[in-house]
């Protein structure tokens, strides 16, 4: 056995110079780094990870062939700016992972070259939680970083973005997450018992008198998810038994401006980042599952209700792929991206009517192993 090895290992050293003698016009490949992603759409895809740093994979949405990835620390949050000219991540880089000191950074990037612009080290305190909504958001001049913070004492941190640093604390006691008011520096926030909250803060840092609204639910008998989207300047939140709730917080003070129940026939809304509103066609769509029960708010999506929010009835049921996250791109032809809880991408073609309905026009699996948040460039 060990001659023939010498004499096989003989025969292919001759080989191979017999090859390089022949091909010396043979260039090394040079590899290279594209300077920006194609032009078109894209979506945006947050995995969180889990068990270590979170990644933003790029996607093409013709194809959704990989464009490329951003990198970001544990339980990171993602924030695409309007107009896609910006995309903030929130994380958490841990010196030891297990022990040890922290550091909490704001992460700037540049959507089209995948680039870091600039990075800003805030408060130890910012909350290291599932990607959602209200845990990152940008103030409605475009100013400041709202930042949802849990130590675990619950409290918001507001962010200067043009100093670069850390404007304000303001501590919220029993309250969770953060949505930027309309007009001014202020944000509104959930409380466990059954109010919402706003606050103002002016721009050297001063912290006003929270405004509480009357009691809008009850977190005993019907809970509403955290994940919240403008309706025509509205606040509108979910519950867990299928109730929207529409909440004016323009004023001092937020107000329930109205509710909508749209569920029926033991359906219910499930899933973690589970609405999306497409503002030109006044349609809202909202991740559902059958057989409701306690417990089951978390469960992937089944279909997915179209609702018409200016006569609050559904007009579309559309079939899902167990997706937990979705995101809804804008313009006249809409497409809906969304993410299973396996990691699988789903983007379909939304045809908008007096029905709405939509197509699955492509799909991938495995492109994250725990997918938190989808967003779009288009």
């Amino acid at each position: 056995m060990k001659h023939h090895l010498i004499l096989s290992l003989s025969v292919l050293a001759a080989s191979g110079a017999q090859v390089l003698a022949q091909e010396t016009d043979l260039q090394p490949e040079t590899l290279a780094v594209e300077a920006r992603i194609s032009e078109g759409n894209h979506i945006y895809l947050m995995d969180m990870g889990i068990s270590g740093p979170s990644s933003i994979s790029v996607l093409n949405a013709d194809d959704l062939s990989l464009e490329g990835n951003m990198g970001s620390g544990t339980f990171s949050q993602m924030l695409m700016t309007p107009g896609a000219t910006s995309l903030f991540t929130g994380s958490v880089y841990m010196k030891r992972f297990t022990r040890g000191p922290i550091e909490a950074v704001v992460e700037e990037f540049d959507p089209a070259t995948l680039n870091v612009k600039r990075e800003i080290v805030v408060s130890e305190k910012m909350a290291q939680t599932l990607s959602q909504r209200g845990a990152l958001n940008l103030s409605a001049d475009g100013n400041y970083l709202i930042v949802q913070n849990a130590t675990p004492a619950t409290s918001v941190n507001i962010v200067d973005l043009a100093a670069g640093a850390d404007l304000a604390e303001v501590p919220t006691p029993g309250c969770w997450t953060a949505y930027p008011a309309p007009e001014g520096l202020a944000f509104t926030t959930i409380c466990g018992d059954g109010t919402l909250v706003k606050y103002s803060v002016s721009a050297d840092g001063a912290v006003g008198e929270p405004a509480k609204s009357d009691k809008v639910f009850d977190a005993d008998t019907s809970p509403i998810f955290g994940n919240a989207v403008r309706v025509d300047g509205l606040l509108t939140y979910v519950s867990y038994g299928g109730q929207l709730l529409l909440v004016d917080d323009s004023g001092a003070a937020p107000v329930l401006s109205k509710t909508v129940d749209f569920a029926a026939d033991g359906w219910a809304p499930g899933g973690y980042n589970l609405m999306a509103y497409h503002e030109a066609s006044k349609t809202l769509f909202v991740m559902m599952h059958s057989n409701a029960a306690d417990g089951s708010h978390k469960s992937p999506a089944e279909e997915i209700w179209a609702i018409n929010m200016a006569t609050d009835t559904v007009v579309g049921r559309i079939a899902a792929h167990g997706e937990s996250n979705i995101a809804i791109s804008g313009g006249d032809m809409p497409q809906l991206a969304g993410v299973d809880h396996l990691g699988g991408v789903h983007l379909y073609d939304v045809t908008l009517g007096d029905t709405v309905s939509a197509t699955e026009r492509v799909a991938r699996e495995g492109v994250a192993f725990f997918a938190t948040m989808i967003a779009t460039d288009y």
